[in-house]
């Protein structure tokens, strides 16, 4: 066999994890030869509580060879330490992953990356400032890396993705599982965009115990982590200790005092975290530099730029009306002293123009 299907074999045996394969490699330095070459009493010894008959029953190497065919008919790449495309970021994190599986491609050695993450049940002013963040971020040529759950992690991909940049999309699930499938058509974008990576083997479906491993290799791919919404008890700080512990810079979104769902954000500012309220604060601890990238720095300079090139005098006084957070009919029609026809008109044009939203019946909120 050859040397990949030997590292897939060591990383597939029932019962064993890693720090078991990390010891197995410690005393035989290769799969190949524990695979080969390994004496039955010694790696009782070194297996302890695995039946030995499953270690013996695991090399079957016409199976071994089918699975690893598998991989490269689903399109799915398999790397290990020490392969050419094994993330060089991984090499400096405790428990490195000892296989990983990937659709599409991993971002470049030399690439700037930028973990967003935060609430699956969010606001949409969160959603909202997870895409804008995103968007301009990658724009500058910054990986965006998340783990493609509902919520803060899609909204950074889908942002990533409409600025033409590259995002990656770490899994507690195999590569071939679409979880949530909410995020199907996210999912297919991303494998021909940026990319999808996950520990576990094709066909491993998600449970709650994968997630804290996910969360380390999404700190461990990325050079600062990007909190944007987050309640005092998030298991979003599961990913932000792991950067801790990673020495990556953590940054933050300052939320109201009374906003439940920034309370984490805030705690976080207030221990030490970078407040973010602007692209460039993110760049600048990164130490970015690239004259020549157009990106807006604000979320002001987006909504001015949409009101200078696309909207007629009417169109701009509605529009002006309108925030992040939705607003009532009613409230746009007294702020904006037009007849209420002729507001319900121009929303629709607004509308028509993907300028705006109805988050829901006859509330109304711009997008960015």
């Amino acid at each position: 066999m050859e040397r990949d299907v030997y590292w897939y074999w060591l990383n597939n045996i029932e019962g064993i994890g890693r720090v078991t394969i990390r010891r197995l490699l410690e005393e035989y330095e290769e799969p190949c030869y524990i695979y080969e070459e390994a004496d039955s009493r010694e790696i009782a010894c070194l297996l302890q509580t695995l039946d030995l008959s499953m270690y013996e029953a695991s090399k079957d190497s016409d199976r071994l060879q089918r699975e690893f065919e598998n991989l490269k008919k689903k399109k799915v790449t398999f790397t290990y330490p020490g392969k050419e495309d094994y993330p060089e970021r991984l090499y400096n994190i405790l428990d490195a992953p000892l296989g990983l599986y990937y659709k599409g491609s991993l971002p470049e050695t030399t690439q700037k990356a930028i973990a967003i993450i935060g609430a699956r049940n969010c606001s949409r002013y969160g959603r909202e400032m997870a895409r804008f963040f995103g968007r301009e971020l990658a724009k500058c040529n910054i990986a965006v890396i998340s783990g493609l759950a509902r919520g803060i992690d899609g909204m950074g991909h889908q942002g990533a993705l409409e600025g033409n940049g590259y995002t990656l999309g770490v899994l507690g699930c195999g590569v071939d599982i679409v979880y949530p499938t909410e995020n199907y058509e996210l999912f297919m974008k991303m494998e021909r965009q940026g990319g999808i990576i996950s520990e576990s083997n094709i066909g491993i479906q998600p449970f709650p115990g994968l997630f804290p491993q996910r969360n380390r290799l999404i700190a461990g791919m990325a050079d600062g982590i990007l909190v944007i919404e987050a309640t005092e008890k998030s298991g979003t700080f599961i990913t932000v200790d792991q950067g801790l512990e990673q020495g990556k810079e953590i940054f933050a979104l300052p939320g109201k005092l009374t906003d439940r769902s920034s309370a984490g954000c805030n705690n976080l500012i207030k221990f030490g975290a970078h407040l973010v309220t602007e692209v460039s604060d993110v760049l600048e601890v990164l130490h970015y530099k690239d004259g020549n990238v157009v990106y807006a720095n604000t979320i002001e300079e987006v909504s001015d730029a949409q009101q200078k090139i696309t909207l007629a005098p009417n169109e701009k006084m509605v529009y002006s009306c309108l925030q992040i957070e939705p607003k009532y009919l009613d409230d746009i029609i007294m702020e904006a002293r037009i007849a209420p026809q002729d507001v319900c008109m121009l929303l629709n044009q607004l509308i028509m123009k993907n300028l705006i939203v109805e988050s829901g019946r006859n509330y109304y909120a711009i997008k960015l």
